[in-house]
């Protein structure tokens, strides 16, 4: 086998009969029993499926091993006639709810089965003519919030939560939205449009959002029948007589929006123009907005957001989302690493386009996963759920925007397999990082090439950054991603503090968008290596100390390269200095590579004497002293000298 697609949406389909598989495949059976003596059946789609699924695909293969669970045995020892007539009438009664997965085989021989199999009784009502159309339900239960703040939500554009079993691609938006309280259902719309990030769904109504019962449509309905069903299935005739009656009624507010933001940015802006200020932005030579300007407003969203990192550390993570193609965010569940990367992006008053966020799914296994396909039965490019095929077209489209990516939880599976494509591409000149998603030969066959093209450029306005938990439901990273990453090792401040917020101050400094060129103003690119003799000397006494250990062992010139780029990069602040950096980029682009047995490392990291550790690596930084105090790297070695000591291996 080839290859294996899922789509995380939940279908509905009915057995079909034997006149309608002939008119559709040809074939005179809808069940039979295959070559294994299995009984086979199919499962027809008839709700409306996402945009970039197959069009001309409805047909799915389904086994009674799917069935088993609601009472289904099939009895070997009978007849196919009559292992067919049972199996039929034992589905006539009901729908199925599940998701579809394609597999290619070796012959390129596309399949598609329906798997996650779900039984529902058919309505005395249902009509094998008729098609439906998906609604996400969304409730106190699942979004955590009152049914006040979920209005207040859709009409600001705020993120509402995530609903299981949706499609999010940005071309499936669901004009209707559902809310419940118990056995009580309103219906919220019309959507014209949504964003979907890590706070789940951002639905846009251009006409204001509107409201009205449900409930006089629900015993048409098919759901699973939970208190946590997050979506159900109505017929077309009855959502176009609710799209109907949401458009004679008046919207909440009398609110027309005639952009998507995720927050009210646009009228805090407003209201700061037109307030008089004591403040005025500190502007450089040039006319642009300094960088100690941005710091102090981006640690001010940080603490309005309820973020309490120590300066010293936004101070390193913004030096290396500026100098580093990629940083990777690592620490325990809980600290609010996401939540630092959507703070970094409001301060640079990005909006919900130019800040994706990808949510890592442990089945990826490869880069289709994570950017899409080429459909070759329908000829069609199939850009992956993720959104980040869109949203790299549109920053290689307008190179004024700032874009930041973000994988979240980017660990959950193998990074190395299906970011494979961006660990090459990202290491060259801008000019040439170039994302290869299907051949040259054939871009002239495939009918949305013009959208999709067969290349694109990932320009330098494109940050990419990650969240990682280091658990027992993670991968660890290669060398191969190290060598390309800042590891960054967040720590939080004392909990006293989380009473401190400055919402005020940082209202108060909301300004408009950075563009990617005030942005690169806080770069610095010089080419010329500015490390100085001792930092060179401690980085390859280092590195011929780890050499001697193990061949596989070492610092790499690359490394060296980015080393340097961060420190030129490091804005003037009072929180973190050169030494201070210098010992920071120590742990993050060396130490993290010092993971193994305790047999290959225990000369290297020493063991635990009084109090500190006596390995060859703390003995040469202990011999350039001059260079740094090296706090954090004796505090890194220590805990190494530790797990090597109870576990006998590090990580």
């Amino acid at each position: 086998m080839l290859q294996r697609k899922k789509w995380d949406v939940d279908f509905l389909g009915v057995h079909p009969s034997n006149e309608e598989i002939f008119e559709l495949i040809g074939r005179h059976k809808s069940a039979f029993v295959n070559k294994q003596n299995t009984l086979q059946f199919y499962i027809k789609l008839i709700n409306e499926p996402p945009d970039s699924f197959p069009r001309n695909q409805i047909l799915f293969t389904c086994y009674p091993s799917d069935i088993e669970k609601y009472g289904f045995q099939e009895d070997y020892s009978q007849n196919e006639y009559t292992r067919v007539n049972e199996l039929s009438e034992f589905l006539v009664d009901s729908l199925v709810l599940f998701k579809p997965t394609k597999k290619v085989l070796t012959n390129r021989e596309e399949h598609f089965y329906a798997t996650n199999i779900r039984l529902i009784p058919k309505l005395e009502s249902y009509k094998p003519t008729q098609t439906f159309k998906s609604i996400p339900i969304f409730s106190t239960n699942q979004q955590d919030m009152t049914r006040e703040e979920f209005v207040e939500s859709l009409i600001q554009g705020k993120y509402v939560g995530t609903a299981e079993g949706i499609s999010i691609e940005p071309y499936d938006t669901p004009t209707i939205v559902l809310w419940r309280e118990g056995n009580v259902f309103t219906a919220f719309g019309l959507f014209d449009k949504h964003e979907y990030a890590h706070g789940g769904f951002s639905f846009v109504a251009n006409d204001g959002v509107k409201e009205i019962s449900f409930n006089p449509w629900i015993n048409k309905t098919y759901r699973e029948g939970n208190d946590d069903d997050a979506l159900l299935f109505l017929d077309q005739d009855s959502y176009n007589e609710i799209e109907g009656k949401l458009k004679s009624v008046d919207p909440d507010v009398h609110i027309l929006r005639e952009a998507f933001q995720p927050s009210s940015y646009n009228d805090e802006v407003s209201k700061n123009e037109n307030e008089d200020s004591n403040e005025t932005s500190q502007l450089d030579e040039d006319g642009y907005v300094k960088e100690e300007e941005f710091m102090d407003h981006f640690i001010n969203v940080t603490r309005d957001n309820g973020l309490q990192y120590k300066e010293a550390d936004l101070y390193n993570f913004h030096t290396a989302m500026k100098s580093n193609a990629l940083t990777i965010l690592a620490g325990m569940s809980g600290t609010g690493k996401s939540k630092l990367v959507q703070a970094y992006g409001k301060a640079l008053g990005l909006d919900a386009n130019q800040l994706l966020f990808i949510p890592v799914r442990p089945s990826w296994t490869d880069d289709s996963d994570l950017l899409g396909y080429v459909d070759t039965k329908n000829m069609l490019y199939r850009p992956s759920d993720t959104s980040i095929v869109d949203t790299l077209f549109i920053a290689q489209q307008d190179r004024t925007k700032m874009f930041i990516v973000c994988f979240d939880e980017m660990n959950l599976s193998r990074v190395e397999h299906y970011f494979s494509q961006f660990l090459s591409v990202l290491e060259m000149d801008s000019n040439r990082r170039t994302l290869r998603l299907y051949s040259d030969r054939i871009a002239q066959q495939i009918y949305n090439s013009g959208q999709y093209g067969p290349e694109v450029n990932i320009g330098p306005n494109v940050v990419f950054v990650g969240t990682v938990n280091l658990d027992e439901s993670t991968y660890h990273f290669s060398d191969k991603v190290l060598d390309r990453a800042n590891v960054i090792s967040l720590e939080v401040s004392e909990y006293s503090k989380l009473k401190n917020k400055n919402s005020r101050e940082a209202k108060e400094k909301t300004r408009r968008p950075y563009t990617y060129e005030q942005y690169s103003k806080f770069k610095k690119q010089e080419s010329t290596l500015s490390l100085s003799d001792d930092e060179l000397e401690l980085l390859w006494a280092i590195h011929e100390t780890m050499q001697k250990e193990s061949r596989n062992l070492g610092i790499g010139p690359r490394v060296i390269k980015q080393i340097d780029q961060y420190l030129k990069n490091l804005p003037n602040n009072s929180y973190l200095g050169r030494e201070e950096a210098f010992d920071i980029q120590v742990v993050q682009r060396i130490l993290t590579k010092l993971r193994g047995p305790e047999g290959l490392l225990k000369g290297l990291v020493g063991k635990i004497n009084e109090d500190k550790v006596d390995g060859k690596i703390y003995e040469v930084i202990e011999k350039y002293s001059r260079v740094s105090k090296f706090t954090k790297t004796i505090d890194v070695l220590y805990q190494k000298a530790k797990e090597l000591k109870v576990n006998g291996f590090t990580l």
